[in-house]
């Protein structure tokens, strides 16, 4: 059920708004606040979706309550009430963003009217299934895609705002920018919800690029699994734990994972004979860029006349690859190995060549690798998807 916030230091007219919403009591809940600094306290406790405020207050006024919620709220539409409208303040207003003023004293139903219809509009979402929140975004990414999600687990929640596919704007309870993102990403059973876009201006307090969040994300993970498991490990009885050099992986093995993955392909011109394999995609009509990736991620080749970062593809095609693997699974119809992406102005292609009988593992002597190829929007479609064919199987030669 959604939450409007009341704010006004006169007591009687909160009283008398509270006595006139009940008849709303089944489609929204009333929280009041007497001034601005109270009503900031109740934004941190409550999860708060529409905030109707008078302007003239005591401790901090409602010009000082709507910059702070454009600042740290930048999703909560607000409603003004004030007796004082004049050009001045509607000026003023306009910068906090504020939706719609109202004139004191209050017509009760027109407050009513302007309530229901902020909620009804707010109200408008759709739901996300089958993706994570970082798969999902990177999507939007790909897409350019302008979107408002709202994230939720549990009684946490925050909003994320893409404008033209660039990650613009995050908040959630405690934290903005980057944080929110991050904490957002940790999230456990979240559900995704696709917002009607906002009205008012939304300030960018956001400098990474996604990829670069994902990555970071992906780091932090990492880094707190392996404090988890010293800090298991040194919990136990020190008599169940083997003397000697036993063979435990140390610190630097788990860190140099990525580096030995990459000086395999190195080693023994790998590399070398899985580019020359990809230089024949040139032959391919409005050809972009194609990469091989190991099931980590990491890239082991590329060719690549567009000057994009191929490499910050490979998460994606990782990710995506294995939801439509499970996803065809579940269904009983065989493995899926392709993911066409669509996009306005090219066509992206990722396709997984696993020789193990389950998709989502890697077995040695078998070969477990990811092509991304891109080509123009108008390039020869059919013929990029023939040649993937035949030359995934030349690069697998490598991966075994």
């Amino acid at each position: 059920m959604k939450t409007v916030l009341i704010v006004d230091d006169e007591v009687r007219l909160i009283e008398s708004i509270k006595a006139g919403l009940k008849i709303y009591k089944d489609q929204f809940n009333v929280v009041t606040a007497y001034h601005g600094e109270q009503a900031v306290d109740r934004l941190k406790k409550h999860d708060i979706d529409l905030v109707v405020t008078d302007l003239k207050m005591p401790e901090m006024d409602g010009f000082e309550l709507l910059a702070h919620i454009c600042t740290e709220f930048p999703f909560i539409p607000a409603i003004v009430m004030t007796a004082f409208s004049t050009p001045d303040i509607e000026t003023r207003l306009k910068t906090t963003n504020s939706l719609k003023v109202l004139e004191k004293p209050i017509d009760f139903d027109e407050l009513a009217d302007a309530i229901m219809e902020n909620l009804e509009e707010i109200t408008k979402e759709y739901a996300v299934a089958g993706f994570s929140l970082a798969s999902f975004m990177q999507l939007l990414g790909m897409e350019q895609k302008t979107s408002l999600l709202n994230v939720k687990s549990g009684k946490d929640r925050g909003y994320v705002y893409f404008r033209q596919g660039r990650l613009f704007s995050a908040v959630t309870k405690d934290k903005k920018g980057e944080e929110a993102v991050f904490e957002m990403l940790t999230m456990k059973n979240i559900e995704i919800l696709i917002k009607k876009l906002p009205r008012k201006k939304i300030k960018k307090n956001i400098d990474q690029s996604l990829m670069s969040i994902l990555m970071e994300s992906a780091k932090r993970e990492d880094d707190k699994a392996v404090l988890d498991g010293d800090n298991e490990v040194f919990s136990e009885d020190r008599e169940s734990m083997p003397s000697g050099n036993a063979d435990i992986p140390s610190r630097d093995e788990d860190n140099n994972k990525v580096e030995n993955t990459i000086n395999f392909f190195k080693g023994d011109n790998k590399m070398g004979k899985i580019e020359e394999s990809l230089e024949k995609f040139k032959d391919v009509e409005g050809f972009m860029a194609v990469g091989i990736f190991s099931p980590n991620g990491e890239m082991a080749a590329e060719v690549n006349n567009s000057g994009m970062k191929l490499d910050e593809i490979g998460a994606l095609a990782n990710d995506v690859l294995l939801k439509a693997q499970k996803a065809t699974d579940l269904m009983d119809v065989g493995r899926g190995k392709t993911v066409h992406v669509d996009a306005p102005k090219a066509h992206i292609i990722a396709r997984c060549f696993n020789e193990n009988k389950d998709f989502s593992t890697t077995e040695a002597g078998k070969a477990h690798l990811h092509l991304v190829l891109i080509i123009d929007k108008d390039g020869n479609l059919a013929m990029a998807k023939m040649k993937i064919d035949s030359i995934i199987n030349e690069v697998a030669s490598a991966f075994r």
